[in-house]
């Protein structure tokens, strides 16, 4: 499950800018993974436009345009890298009663980002919320939150992805997603908005 962070606020403009960074990435060379922290690794993120920043369990990057972001990999290791994220936007509530009004404003911004990717990537593979009657079943091979699970916690609230334009491309997805007691009102809730990279088609962790 996804940790959550202090909510961040990178604006649609700079989302776009920073996908227009990833544009040309070897995503190969990512999904392979980078060598152990040292010059070799300086080295291999360099060729990208990045900056290590954080070592232990995942590897964060700044990129030439000042996004943070990072590689994902199981159990800590280093290789191979399983996605790349990259926190967009967030919002907390101050007690859980004003729980609503996070979703409410989640929602009010989700189009801007949408359509901040869309002139990047091109039209979404799919788009839309939590309730909705056509939320996938599966993307790809893998697994989305059961049913009943979606519905009690609203998430993901709202999420599209785009699929890869070519062959060796990476799978692109943005998502919203209350932390744990945000839908049900059972603690002070958070919201985040986030950009995930896959070298397959997306998996969703089951609660």
């Amino acid at each position: 499950m996804d940790t959550f962070e202090p909510p961040v606020d990178r604006t649609p403009q700079e989302l776009i800018t920073e996908l227009r960074g990833l544009a040309g990435v070897d995503w190969e060379t990512v999904w392979n993974g980078p060598p152990l922290p040292g010059q070799g690794l300086d080295m291999w993120c360099a060729q990208f436009g990045w900056t290590p920043t954080q070592f232990e369990y995942v590897l964060n990057v700044v990129s030439d345009t000042g996004g943070v972001l990072t590689l994902n990999a199981l159990g800590g290791s280093w290789a191979p890298v399983q996605s790349l994220s990259h926190w967009v936007w967030g919002c907390a509530a101050q007690s859980p009663e004003g729980n609503p009004q996070v979703l409410a404003e989640a929602a009010r911004v989700w189009p801007l980002y949408v359509t901040a990717v869309c002139s990047a990537l091109g039209e979404p593979a799919w788009e839309g919320a939590w309730d909705s009657s056509a939320f996938p079943t599966e993307l790809g091979p893998h697994a989305v939150p059961k049913l009943e699970t979606r519905l009690r916690q609203k998430r993901p609230y709202r999420i599209a992805y785009w699929e890869p334009a070519a062959p060796g491309g990476a799978l692109t997805s943005l998502y919203v997603a209350p932390a744990m007691g945000t839908a049900d009102g059972s603690r002070t809730g958070v919201v985040n908005m986030s950009l995930k990279v896959y070298p397959r088609p997306m998996t969703f962790e089951r609660p």
